[in-house]
């Protein structure tokens, strides 16, 4: 009896040698004085890195040159064309015609990685923000902030953003005034 139990969890763990998860290790956003928008996010999945633009467009370095990219053909749906669909063994997906309150064309997932954005029943915030990548919540100064800069991106996971509001000189209002809180996890910078 001690043999199976021991032969069962020996299979168990071997099939997770097998299976590759990727993990996120650090992330890595730029903001802007003059923008609204997250600028772009680099992403490290362990030896992976994925950089998004402000545009939603995905770039990559995959950890093995062999492991190169693979693009989505014109058989692969609307709005996917042409579009990175993995990157090494990583799968990327976009949302489409059937999430039909979300911004379609934009990155869904990264692997294991769910990118969640504002959509249509988000009303006080911008439609196509990103909401969150993964546990990491992104809020944005909305119209409950009355004296600071609509739109601009107030906290990314812990990082706490400030901007000079109406409070400060008209000249610098909506300039970042402090960036506070990163990790190696999440960084924020401008």
């Amino acid at each position: 009896m001690n043999c199976k139990k021991l032969f069962m969890l020996s299979l168990l763990l071997s099939f997770g040698l097998f299976c590759k998860s990727q993990n996120l290790t650090s992330t890595y956003f730029r903001i802007s004085d003059k923008s609204t928008n997250i600028k772009s996010i680099e992403m490290t999945f362990d030896n992976t890195i994925i950089y998004i633009d402000s545009e939603g467009n995905i770039y990559g370095i995959p950890s093995n040159r062999k492991d190169g990219f693979q693009y989505a053909s014109n058989f692969d749906g609307e709005n996917k064309q042409g579009k990175i669909k993995s990157i090494g063994n990583m799968k990327i997906d976009y949302y489409d015609k059937f999430d039909m309150h979300e911004p379609i064309g934009k990155v869904k997932s990264i692997g294991n990685i769910n990118i969640l954005y504002n959509n249509k029943f988000d009303m006080h915030e911008k439609f196509g923000t990103i909401k969150s990548i993964g546990n990491i919540k992104i809020s944005y100064y909305n119209t409950f902030d009355i004296n600071d800069p609509i739109g601009k991106v107030k906290s990314i996971g812990n990082v706490k953003i400030e901007y000079f509001n109406k409070f400060d000189s008209a000249d610098k209002f909506g300039n970042i005034k402090s960036i506070k809180g990163n990790s190696k996890l999440v960084y924020v910078t401008k």
